[in-house]
């Protein structure tokens, strides 16, 4: 990447971190939200029996989607019996570990036994992917959750929940979570937006935006200097064969590099390597530290191109770009 050539630039520190280690990620979800998909298809005619049952359905999608919401509510409140509530008098919990709990009281039980613990304030975060319905009076529902307890840093697990209907009220009976199988491209969901880097010399412009069905995160990204204008894109997804979460980034110039990266507490610490257009190789260790909904800082340590050392990259601040909404 032509910017790496200026090797005391901050620019060219910036754009190595953007470019090559693309999963500038932390695992934290500020804001409580609540993602509906899968609604039904579209191009079914007027008056289509499968149109129509289900349009008969959307009041009891809406429904569960409503009890979506009152759960992240009794969640966030430590609200044991609430939870509980939504459970049929005999429901099941089944949770990633396989353990089991039955019936209404066990799992108010245990939820009270969990939200007593100090710091075990929860921000839940929920994205169901569908909602189908096998007969009138039972549906099942699916997604991902994304649960921060404290200052830990927030894991993003697979679930399914059977809904059934009793007395006119739509019941949890199985609720099911998933192992975690490694990171989760999920857990980059805050990072979806715009992010700007100023320097006097310099600024650093990037978006993130989902692509297909959240299965990947598309990167865009811009770098200004008074001389140059240099524009790349990149592409992270989670690599099914090792759990990891990987990165390739591609610049207008022909060079290209990618990187994989791990977990370290609140950190994630990626291992990248490129090739510039000139045929040279590139290396680099970043770390991505988060400060809050609005900001992280990152840092390059171990850099190296053609063979030779080049000096640490400090922390750089990177901030998010509010909405003028």
């Amino acid at each position: 990447m032509t910017w790496i050539n200026e090797k005391r630039s901050w620019l060219g520190a910036f754009a190595i971190v953007l470019g090559l280690a693309a999963a500038l990620v932390l695992a934290t979800q500020p804001e409580t939200r609540v993602h509906a998909q899968g609604a039904g298809k579209k191009g079914q005619k007027k008056g289509d029996p499968k149109s129509a049952a289900k349009e008969d359905q959307s009041p009891d999608r809406d429904a569960i989607k409503k009890s979506v919401q009152s759960f992240i509510v009794a969640v966030e409140r430590g609200d044991a019996k609430a939870l509980a509530a939504q459970w049929t008098e005999n429901g099941e919990y089944i949770s990633d570990d396989g353990t089991v709990l039955r019936g209404r009281d066990s799992i108010e039980k245990e939820y009270a036994a969990q939200f007593a613990k100090k710091g075990s304030k929860v921000k839940l975060e929920v994205d169901v992917d569908s909602i189908r319905f096998p007969s009138k009076d039972t549906a099942i529902e699916e997604g991902y959750f994304t649960a921060q307890r404290g200052d830990n840093p927030s894991t993003t697990s697979k679930y399914s929940v059977l809904h059934v209907r009793e007395g006119g009220k739509w019941l949890m009976a199985v609720v099911r979570e998933w192992p975690n199988d490694g990171a989760s491209i999920r857990d980059l969901d805050w990072l979806i937006g715009a992010w700007e880097a100023k320097r006097a010399d310099a600024e650093v412009h990037s978006t993130y935006e989902w692509w297909g069905n959240k299965t990947f995160i598309r990167v865009h990204f811009t770098i200004k200097k008074k001389e140059q204008t240099t524009t790349g894109f990149q592409m992270i997804a989670r690599d099914a064969a090792t759990g990891q979460l990987r990165s390739w980034a591609f610049d207008v110039d022909g060079s290209f590099g990618e990187a994989t990266w791990e977990r370290e507490g609140k950190k994630w610490v990626q291992d990248s390597a490129g090739v510039l257009s000139d045929g040279r190789t590139m290396s680099a260790t970043n770390i991505i530290t988060r400060l809050d909904s609005d900001a992280f800082t990152f840092q390059s340590v171990q850099r190296s191109v053609g063979g030779e050392s080049l000096p640490d990259i400090p922390p750089v601040r990177v901030s998010r770009v509010k909405s003028k909404e």
